[in-house]
């Protein structure tokens, strides 16, 4: 790891280790969106997906509830814990802990990958990290499904809830919203090919490689 990445490794696993337990609560409010996102990848099952900064598991046991092989990986070994709880022995599913910057896998070794509500907690260069890593093991002509907060510029109601969602957010979200996906995607050479949106908070966005 380098200077940036120890940072920003230090800083994730100290801000999610307090919120772990309480996490998963959101599938009270965020299943639906769940659900939306691994359906609107569209790819006929059993494909081999990966899920990054995975966090308690949420995206990825949709994924592997349609009958994909999906291995979830994450930097925090307290949010893996409770997305330990979600393994059933009818889903292909796998947890791992793992540094998105530098994953472990080969070239070439997934039809897919998905990261959701990752990258809005990630600074930029780790942004670029990432996405270049998911790229990197994501096979050619394979897809990336991203599910992160809409900019202000794309909906009104996320610029209604902009003052709301700073209150509680890490110190990353600002950056992310003002810069745009789109306009981080282009940094790594990627395009979106089709997007969609969630009560206009959340865009849902499908890259192909």
């Amino acid at each position: 790891m380098n200077k940036i990445t120890k940072k920003h490794a230090y800083y994730n696993n100290q801000f999610f280790a307090k919120w772990a337990g309480l996490y998963d609560y959101e599938k009270y409010f965020f299943s639906p969106l769940r659900r939306k996102a691994a359906k609107f990848l569209g790819l006929k099952p059993p494909k081999r997906i990966l899920d990054v900064a995975t966090g308690t598991g949420a995206q990825a046991y949709e994924l592997a509830k349609l009958g994909h092989e999906v291995i979830g990986v994450d930097l925090s070994p307290e949010m893996l814990k409770e997305a330990q709880k979600k393994l059933n022995k009818n889903l292909n599913l796998k947890f791992r802990q793992a540094d998105a910057t530098h994953l472990p896998f080969r070239n070439n070794s997934f039809d897919a990958a998905s990261i959701s509500l990752g990258l809005h907690d990630m600074p930029h260069e780790i942004d670029l990290m990432v996405l270049k890593e998911i790229k990197r093991v994501v096979k050619k002509g394979g897809q990336i499904l991203i599910v992160d907060y809409n900019e202000t510029k794309k909906h009104l109601i996320a610029k209604l809830l902009f003052p709301a969602i700073n209150l509680y957010e890490t110190v990353n979200w600002k950056p992310f919203i003002k810069k745009g996906l789109e306009s981080l995607l282009k940094e790594v050479n990627l395009n979106v090919e089709r997007e969609t949106n969630w009560l206009g908070a959340i865009q849902i966005v499908l890259v192909r490689l």
